[in-house]
């Protein structure tokens, strides 16, 4: 997916006008980066919710197709996977995270 990326300077000047296309319902994605290589992304908070809350459902049906097997998830599993709900950790970083908990490479 291509998107609009502004050099850091270019940020600098213009996060007024991107949060203002954001105030007006644009939900276009707005990269930053150095070289026109986007390292880091803006989005409305709106198109961010919506990612967070569709991580949490797809958690929500794992566990209730855990709990249908008659299993339960363990907190530990349950801590990571919210980590990888919010943001805070990658998909990579869960899965691996997951496999160790497991005794698993």
């Amino acid at each position: 997916m291509l998107i609009e990326t502004l050099s850091v300077q270019e940020a600098r000047e213009l996060l007024p006008s991107v949060l203002a296309r954001f105030r007006r319902g644009d939900r276009a994605p707005v990269g930053i980066g150095t070289h026109r290589k986007t390292e880091a992304v803006l989005v409305p908070i709106e198109v961010f919710d919506e990612l967070t809350m569709e991580r949490f459902r797809s958690l929500a049906q794992a566990a209730s197709s855990v709990h249908t097997d008659g299993q339960t998830v363990s907190a530990a599993v349950q801590a990571v996977t919210e980590r990888w709900a919010r943001g805070e950790i990658s998909t990579v970083a869960m899965r691996a995270a997951i496999r160790h908990l497991y005794g698993a490479s």
